[in-house]
């Protein structure tokens, strides 16, 4: 009897900070979701309208040249997150594609990043967008 108690007590040590620790973990950050700011043109500072939306499934819709996103410039893309890097690839119908890379602060409010024609993620110009 004493060695069943004994196991069962060894057993309440061990799984008793597994159940704690999962619920003490929080979801990492992440970029899904609405995120909003400015691009520029070559080396001028942005101040064009830029929006991005990140979609759980890796997939983005990109709003561009109208604070209006009903009548701005819509296109279609995907994008993959490294670390604190994110690209996106996109394309305005017909065949227009852009591409982006950015780095994103810790706590994934705001990304830093250049775009490019085509799959050049640079040589376009710099844009800045916060996570609304």
């Amino acid at each position: 009897m004493k060695q069943l108690l004994f196991t069962g007590m060894i057993l309440l040590l061990f799984l008793a900070p597994a159940c704690k620790k999962d619920k003490d973990e929080t979801p990492p950050p992440s970029v899904v979701g609405f995120w909003e700011g400015k691009y520029g043109n070559g080396n001028t500072v942005p101040g064009l309208p830029y929006f991005f939306l990140f979609r759980s499934n890796g997939t983005v819709r990109v709003y561009a040249d109208n604070s209006d996103t009903t009548a701005a410039g819509k296109a279609e893309g995907t994008y993959i997150v490294t670390g604190a890097t994110v690209k996106t690839t996109y394309t305005y119908p017909p065949s227009t594609s852009y591409s982006t890379t950015a780095s994103v602060d810790a706590g994934f409010s705001a990304m830093d990043g250049t775009w490019g024609s085509g799959a050049n993620t640079s040589g376009n110009g710099t844009f800045r967008i916060f996570k609304k």
